[in-house]
């Protein structure tokens, strides 16, 4: 049997609209890049907010079918977030990040997974290409100065137990 996914791991080489193609996917070890997002709800994150304590980063494309799997589990973190189980006392930045997918894309799979995490919609590859030039789902776990200390791509994607594990580890340092 063969199984395609070209959503998940499409090599589409888009030009203009200053999108960046060709970057070189960050590892555990590098700094998050430089970015600035607007989310669904209006508030804006930027690499700047996310320093100071232990971050997430999640990049994914509602026309992905790993990335929407996934989803419920990172609602799941951003539940335990909310409930002030992850850090007491500490709101961990949990920022979503859409590739070339655009708020009349992800709003349905929103309602229909039922999911209330805030997101960013983009409308191309630009902000995504800062991390990696394919392949989602993505999530980096940073640490308070903006180094990723644990990155998860595709296959073998973490519970959100695991993700509260990476953080604590994080933490603690």
């Amino acid at each position: 049997m063969m199984t395609a996914c070209g959503a998940c791991s499409s090599d589409d080489q888009a030009g203009g609209n200053g999108e960046v193609i060709e970057a070189d996917s960050l590892v555990v070890g590098d700094k998050l890049p430089e970015f600035e997002v607007t989310m669904n709800d209006g508030s804006v994150v930027r690499t700047a907010d996310l320093l100071g304590q232990p971050s997430v980063v999640v990049l994914f494309s509602v026309d992905c079918p790993d990335c929407r799997n996934k989803l419920p589990e990172i609602q799941r973190l951003w539940n335990m977030n909310q409930a002030d189980s992850l850090i007491p006392g500490q709101r961990i930045p949990i920022v979503l990040i859409a590739r070339k997918c655009m708020e009349e894309d992800i709003k349905p799979f929103w309602q229909f997974a039922e999911l209330t995490m805030p997101y960013s919609p983009q409308p191309d590859r630009r902000v995504y290409s800062l991390f990696a030039p394919r392949v989602i789902p993505r999530i980096y776990v940073s640490d308070a100065q903006g180094i990723i200390r644990h990155m998860y791509v595709d296959i073998g994607m973490p519970t959100a137990e695991t993700i509260v594990e990476n953080i604590k580890t994080i933490n603690k340092k």
